[in-house]
């Protein structure tokens, strides 16, 4: 979830996350979700949403 910083702080993408991750529990299968592990705020969020850190992905960004 990418919020604005206009509009961060309102609850808009705890809400959104909620919702989502609910729904899709409701039909049986597993939310996830990423992050860049220096993104402190969406950690924090996701965490307090009850998700959990499982692993850490390492990624490499290419340019032409």
């Amino acid at each position: 979830v990418c919020t604005h910083p206009e509009f961060r702080g309102h609850g808009f993408a705890r809400r959104l996350s909620s919702v989502v991750a609910h729904a899709i529990q409701q039909r049986g299968d597993q939310a996830f979700l990423h992050a860049w592990a220096t993104n402190a705020a969406a950690i924090a969020l996701y965490e307090s949403l009850g998700f959990r850190v499982r692993t850490a992905v390492h990624v490499v960004v290419l340019g032409r």
